[in-house]
C-alpha cells in the first residue's frame, strides 16, 4: 500500500520537475559561504528554481499518507469521475407518471371480457375475446387487454395466461399471473 501511495505522489508532481537540472544542483549539498560569510544565493534562475523543486520534494517525501487523504472533500480532494448532473436538476415535487400503454378493449376490466376461441397448432397461436356488446378482437402474445392492461403472455390450447402488475401497500409492483379459460362453464362441471 505504501509503494502505491509514493507512486501516486511520484505521477502527481512528475510534470513539474525539470530533472537535467535538478541533477545539476543536487540538494543535500551544502552552501558555501560567501565572501562577507554568508550563505551565498544561487546564481541563476534555473538554480533558484531547482533549490525550490528539490525542497518541495523533500517535503513531499518526508509526508506520510492515509487513507484519510484519499477521501473526497468538496474543498480539497474532488472525485474527477463523480458526475454533477444531479446539481442542476430539479429536487422539487416529483410527480409520480404511470406510463399509459395502448391496450385492446380499454374501456372494459378484465372481468367484463369473455375468451371465445383459441388457435394454436402453428409459430403463433392467436386467441379471441369478446366485450359485452359482442365486438370481438383477436390478440397475440405481447398484446394489452382490457382496463388493467394485462399482457398476454402464453396462448394454450385450453387457456390464456395473462400478466397483471398488482400494486402492494408499500407502492411497490410486482407480477401476477392470472389464466383465462375458454369455456369456464364447461370446465367446471
Amino acid at each position: 500500500m505504501r509503494w502505491i501511495q509514493l507512486l501516486v505522489v511520484g505521477v502527481a508532481l512528475a510534470p513539474w520537475a525539470d530533472y537535467s537540472v535538478a541533477r545539476a544542483a543536487p540538494a543535500n549539498s551544502p552552501a558555501k559561504p560567501g565572501p562577507g560569510g554568508n550563505a551565498a544565493a544561487p546564481t541563476s534562475p534555473a538554480a533558484a528554481a531547482a533549490d525550490a523543486l528539490q525542497q518541495r520534494l523533500t517535503i513531499l517525501r518526508r509526508k506520510v499518507l492515509r487513507d484519510e487523504d484519499f477521501n473526497e472533500t468538496d474543498d480539497a480532494n474532488r472525485d474527477p469521475f463523480r458526475s454533477f448532473t444531479g446539481i442542476f436538476t430539479d429536487r422539487g415535487a416529483r410527480v409520480n407518471v404511470q406510463q399509459v400503454v395502448p391496450s385492446i378493449f380499454g374501456k372494459f376490466s378484465l372481468e367484463e371480457l369473455t375468451l371465445i376461441a383459441v388457435i394454436t397448432g402453428d409459430a403463433n397461436p392467436r386467441a379471441m375475446f369478446r366485450d359485452p356488446s359482442g365486438l370481438g378482437q383477436v390478440l397475440k402474445r405481447g398484446d394489452y387487454l382490457s382496463k388493467s392492461a394485462a399482457r398476454v403472455t402464453k396462448i394454450l390450447s385450453d387457456r390464456v395466461v395473462l400478466e397483471l402488475a398488482e400494486v402492494g401497500s408499500g407502492g411497490e409492483t410486482h407480477a401476477l399471473e392470472k389464466a383465462v379459460l375458454v369455456n369456464p362453464e364447461g370446465a367446471e362441471k
